[in-house]
């Protein structure tokens, strides 16, 4: 995510009302991606969590999903060199 190995946890989140969030925390040093980890946390200062995302609708969490999946997609290589090719159009052709 731009700034070295992110951790990336689920969970909820108690404020007025109960909401799902994923936080993307900074690791100390480099890990396998993807690589599934205990969290000896309950609770993370903020300052430790930087970037949240918050969700109170479930719909908003399944945008998300699509975005990630769309993205992911489009980095294939395949669709990439797709997407960097410009139109060629035929000069003088109407």
């Amino acid at each position: 995510m731009g700034s070295g190995d992110i951790k990336v946890s689920p969970g909820l989140l108690q404020l007025d009302y109960p909401c799902g969030v994923v936080v993307f925390q900074e690791y100390d040093e480099a890990r396998p991606i993807g690589k599934w980890e205990p969290n000896d946390r309950k609770v993370a200062a903020p300052e430790e969590t930087p970037v949240r995302m918050t969700f109170d609708k479930i719909e908003s969490i399944d945008v998300v999903i699509w975005a990630l999946q769309e993205a992911k997609r489009m980095m294939s290589e395949e669709t990439w060199q797709t997407l960097l090719e410009q139109p060629k159009e035929a000069a003088g052709d109407e």
